[in-house]
Protein backbone atom coordinates (compact mmCIF):
# COMPACT_ATOMS: atom_id res chain seq x y z
CA UNK A 1 0.00 0.00 0.00
CA UNK A 2 0.64 3.69 -0.48
CA UNK A 3 0.87 6.61 2.05
CA UNK A 4 -2.46 5.60 3.23
CA UNK A 5 -2.13 6.31 6.96
CA UNK A 6 -2.78 9.17 9.21
CA UNK A 7 -1.28 11.61 10.88
CA UNK A 8 -3.33 11.82 14.00
CA UNK A 9 -6.68 10.90 15.04
CA UNK A 10 -8.24 13.68 13.34
CA UNK A 11 -10.19 11.38 10.85
CA UNK A 12 -10.60 8.30 13.30
CA UNK A 13 -14.48 9.29 12.69
CA UNK A 14 -14.14 8.00 8.74
CA UNK A 15 -12.17 4.99 9.66
CA UNK A 16 -14.47 3.82 12.72
CA UNK A 17 -17.10 3.92 10.22
CA UNK A 18 -15.63 2.93 6.51
CA UNK A 19 -13.46 0.20 8.52
CA UNK A 20 -10.40 2.03 6.75
CA UNK A 21 -9.09 5.71 6.23
CA UNK A 22 -9.70 7.58 3.54
CA UNK A 23 -6.55 7.54 1.60
CA UNK A 24 -7.40 3.47 2.02
CA UNK A 25 -10.68 4.41 -0.16
CA UNK A 26 -8.92 6.08 -2.01
CA UNK A 27 -6.38 4.14 -3.00
CA UNK A 28 -8.47 0.98 -3.22
CA UNK A 29 -11.16 2.80 -5.60
CA UNK A 30 -8.11 4.05 -7.94
CA UNK A 31 -6.75 0.26 -8.24
CA UNK A 32 -9.90 -0.56 -9.71
CA UNK A 33 -8.82 0.39 -13.02
CA UNK A 34 -5.13 0.58 -12.20
CA UNK A 35 -3.83 -2.08 -10.14
CA UNK A 36 -0.74 -0.27 -9.09
CA UNK A 37 -1.96 2.86 -7.79
CA UNK A 38 -0.55 3.92 -5.35
CA UNK A 39 -1.51 6.66 -2.99
CA UNK A 40 1.66 9.45 -2.67
CA UNK A 41 2.06 12.10 -0.74
CA UNK A 42 -0.74 14.43 -1.13
CA UNK A 43 0.16 17.64 -2.40
CA UNK A 44 -1.01 20.64 0.24
CA UNK A 45 -1.66 23.30 -2.65
CA UNK A 46 -4.98 22.14 -4.15
CA UNK A 47 -5.85 19.69 -5.54
CA UNK A 48 -3.66 17.10 -3.71
CA UNK A 49 -3.59 14.12 -6.71
CA UNK A 50 -4.79 14.55 -10.15
CA UNK A 51 -7.37 12.16 -12.58
CA UNK A 52 -4.28 11.51 -14.39
CA UNK A 53 -5.06 7.40 -15.86
CA UNK A 54 -5.07 6.41 -19.40
CA UNK A 55 -8.74 4.72 -18.06
CA UNK A 56 -10.29 7.29 -15.65
CA UNK A 57 -13.89 5.76 -15.09
CA UNK A 58 -12.40 5.39 -11.48
CA UNK A 59 -11.13 9.13 -10.53
CA UNK A 60 -13.06 11.16 -12.81
CA UNK A 61 -15.88 12.12 -10.32
CA UNK A 62 -16.74 14.18 -7.42
CA UNK A 63 -16.67 11.11 -5.00
CA UNK A 64 -12.79 10.30 -5.73
CA UNK A 65 -12.30 13.87 -5.55
CA UNK A 66 -13.62 14.40 -2.14
CA UNK A 67 -11.52 11.26 -1.25
CA UNK A 68 -8.66 12.89 -2.25
CA UNK A 69 -9.51 15.32 -0.53
CA UNK A 70 -9.88 14.05 2.77
CA UNK A 71 -6.91 11.52 2.47
CA UNK A 72 -4.83 15.19 2.29
CA UNK A 73 -6.06 15.87 5.78
CA UNK A 74 -5.27 12.21 7.07
CA UNK A 75 -2.39 12.51 6.01
CA UNK A 76 -1.17 16.06 7.15
CA UNK A 77 -3.32 15.80 10.03
CA UNK A 78 -5.18 18.25 11.97
CA UNK A 79 -2.13 19.76 13.83
CA UNK A 80 -1.15 21.03 10.31
CA UNK A 81 -5.04 22.37 9.60
CA UNK A 82 -7.62 22.63 12.51
CA UNK A 83 -10.50 22.05 10.31
CA UNK A 84 -8.80 20.23 7.64
CA UNK A 85 -7.76 21.11 4.42
CA UNK A 86 -10.42 22.72 1.74
CA UNK A 87 -10.26 22.56 -2.00
CA UNK A 88 -9.76 25.93 -3.38
CA UNK A 89 -12.10 27.57 -6.27
CA UNK A 90 -11.51 25.62 -9.17
CA UNK A 91 -9.54 22.45 -7.58
CA UNK A 92 -11.99 19.76 -8.71
CA UNK A 93 -11.38 21.28 -12.28
CA UNK A 94 -7.94 20.41 -12.45
CA UNK A 95 -7.75 17.35 -10.65
CA UNK A 96 -10.38 16.68 -14.10
CA UNK A 97 -7.78 17.68 -16.36
CA UNK A 98 -4.80 16.93 -15.33
CA UNK A 99 -2.94 19.16 -17.54
CA UNK A 100 -4.29 17.96 -20.42
CA UNK A 101 -6.91 20.06 -22.67
CA UNK A 102 -10.18 19.03 -21.28
CA UNK A 103 -11.81 17.01 -18.45
CA UNK A 104 -11.15 13.41 -18.38
CA UNK A 105 -14.20 11.23 -19.40
CA UNK A 106 -16.87 9.97 -18.10
CA UNK A 107 -17.30 12.92 -15.66
CA UNK A 108 -19.73 11.97 -13.05
CA UNK A 109 -20.93 14.05 -10.11
CA UNK A 110 -22.52 12.33 -7.30
CA UNK A 111 -21.82 8.72 -8.13
CA UNK A 112 -19.64 6.82 -10.43
CA UNK A 113 -20.22 5.16 -13.55
CA UNK A 114 -22.57 1.59 -13.10
CA UNK A 115 -19.48 -0.54 -14.16
CA UNK A 116 -17.40 0.93 -10.71
CA UNK A 117 -20.48 1.33 -8.72
CA UNK A 118 -20.27 -2.40 -9.35
CA UNK A 119 -16.74 -2.95 -8.98
CA UNK A 120 -17.07 -1.24 -5.57
CA UNK A 121 -19.50 -2.95 -4.47
CA UNK A 122 -17.92 -6.66 -5.53
CA UNK A 123 -14.81 -5.42 -4.10
CA UNK A 124 -16.48 -4.68 -0.86
CA UNK A 125 -15.37 -1.27 -0.95
CA UNK A 126 -17.09 1.11 1.37
CA UNK A 127 -17.85 4.41 0.50
CA UNK A 128 -19.43 6.67 3.14
CA UNK A 129 -22.62 7.66 2.10
CA UNK A 130 -22.55 11.46 2.25
CA UNK A 131 -19.86 11.76 -0.46
CA UNK A 132 -22.55 10.45 -2.69
CA UNK A 133 -24.32 14.14 -2.67
CA UNK A 134 -21.89 15.94 -1.35
CA UNK A 135 -20.69 18.77 -4.55
CA UNK A 136 -20.20 22.14 -5.39
CA UNK A 137 -20.26 23.61 -8.82
CA UNK A 138 -17.76 25.98 -8.45
CA UNK A 139 -14.89 22.83 -7.67
CA UNK A 140 -14.65 23.77 -4.15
Amino acid sequence: AGNTTCADSGMDWYTDLVGETPCRTYERLRQICNNQYQVGIMNVNTPPDFCDEQVADCCCNSISFALSMMCLTCQQGFSQSSTGFDAGKGAYQMYLTAGRDGFCHPNTNQSFPDNIQTAVCNQKIKVFDSLYSLFWGDGS
